[in-house]
């Protein structure tokens, strides 16, 4: 018998930015009030036409099922004002922050050169490219707090995940021009004679303040985070949002007051205030006092990076390694094992590291955020399919999407019919 082929349902358009102006602009629907535009449609056919799911449609289907997918993600918006779904522009710019935090960090340089390079190439200055850049991070995270309300926590267990393989394999892409991974990161951290140096400021600060001295002003002159310049208030957040060292530091500050000793983190020494609790969540604000590493604490991690690379030559080894000394929780656990990835999406701070790399080769330690990194080169294939055995993880979140995208469907299905669709685009 035939097997099914697997659908995905498109939650979100992944639109480019700053792709050209239609010449010939229209509407191609209206929903609930909100246009869906010609443009928009087209946009998303092209990235749609390069996708397995568009094999054996004529472009009128494919046009068709590109509108409907746009269709469905606007009567998804529709329930923001429905459900009172809130999403904070202190939340937007946090996001923002951190989007461009991370893109700066992977291209190695400073937010001042990615400001120029923003101007360069796409013509327009920072404040331009965070609003459009916050408008498409609202909509991404209003789509996922509704998601999350109505069908978020399904946790296959290995015999669906098994089945949902067996039924699927066919219909899960392949892998094209690929090598499996392994990485241990080691953190480069301050001296304990420097942690303990920073912890004697805050603790002095906080007398400051027990002695009357203005939150406002000592945030102001000695916070080195961006909150700084607003008194350290970094807004509010909702419970889960934030480090849980800083809400477990928060949990029992009454509202006005301030942690009575400084909070630990891996930024550094916090002292925190809370100004507000709302039910779900707390405004607060913060005087960060980062704890920096010193060139003699880099120096000795380099120095076990060495010893390391040299002393890692076989795959068995290297995966010892990283479960003694990496710091990247997400992988030391398995051995540093990153699995299988295509080139294009290797992240862009490893990309050059490994494309000079040979199977069994181990890479010469290499900066990138607050680590030296050592990446291994374990395989190397051209084409590959998915297996239960390698791939478990990424096979998982194919059959959590697919059911938590069926149970959505149904959803929206319903919700379609509570809303003003016009549908104007007829070709």
């Amino acid at each position: 018998m035939k097997k099914s082929k697997l659908f995905v349902l498109v939650l979100a358009a992944s639109t480019s930015l700053f792709a050209a102006p239609e010449l010939f602009e229209s509407i191609a629907a209206i929903v609930d009030g909100k246009p869906i535009m010609r443009s928009e449609v087209m946009e998303n056919l092209y990235q749609f036409q390069n996708t397995a799911e568009a094999s054996g449609k004529t472009e009128k289907e494919q046009i068709a099922f590109v509108l409907d997918r746009l269709i469905d993600d606007k009567v998804l918006l529709s329930r923001v004002d429905r459900d009172s779904i809130q999403i904070t522009e202190d939340e937007v710019d946090l996001r923002v922050t951190q989007h461009l935090q991370n893109l700066a960090a992977r291209q190695n340089i400073s937010m001042e050169v990615l400001e120029r390079a923003i101007r360069a190439q796409l013509g327009m200055s920072m404040a331009q490219y965070r609003d459009n850049l916050a408008k498409q991070v609202r909509e991404q995270m209003t789509i996922g707090r509704i998601r999350q309300r109505y069908v978020g926590g399904i946790k296959p267990t290995r015999k669906e995940v098994a089945e949902f393989y067996e039924h699927y394999k066919d219909s899960i892409p392949r892998q094209y021009n690929c090598m499996r991974l392994a990485h241990i990161a080691l953190k480069i951290v301050p001296s304990a004679a420097i942690v303990d140096s920073v912890k004697q400021v805050a603790e002095l600060l906080i007398d400051s303040l027990d002695h009357g001295m203005s939150w406002e002003v000592l945030a102001k002159n000695h916070s080195q985070d961006s909150s700084a310049a607003k008194g350290g208030d970094i807004g509010y957040f909702q419970k889960g949002q934030l480090d849980p060292v800083y809400e477990r530091a928060i949990k029992t500050v009454d509202n006005g007051a301030y942690t009575p000793k400084p909070v630990r983190t891996e930024r550094g020494w916090m002292i925190i205030r809370v100004i507000g609790r709302k039910e779900d969540g707390v405004r607060s604000a913060m005087i960060l006092l980062e704890t920096i590493p010193t060139a003699e604490d880099s120096a000795r991690v380099m120095t076990l990076a060495d010893s390391l690379r040299s002393a890692l030559t076989t795959d068995s080894l290297f995966a010892e390694a990283a479960k003694k000394f990496s710091s990247d929780k997400e992988t030391n656990f398995n051995g540093g094992r990153l699995g299988w990835l295509e080139k294009t999406d290797v992240d862009t701070t490893f990309a050059p590291i490994v494309a000079g790399l040979s199977v069994g080769e181990i890479s010469e330690p290499f900066p990138a955020g607050d680590a030296l990194h050592l990446i291994r080169m374990d395989d190397m294939k051209q084409v590959r399919d998915y297996n239960l055995d390698e791939d478990y993880m990424k096979v998982e979140m194919f059959a959590i999407n697919y059911m938590e995208d069926q149970k959505l469907r149904e959803f929206v299905k319903k919700w379609r019919e509570e809303v003003h669709i016009e549908i104007r685009m007829k070709e």
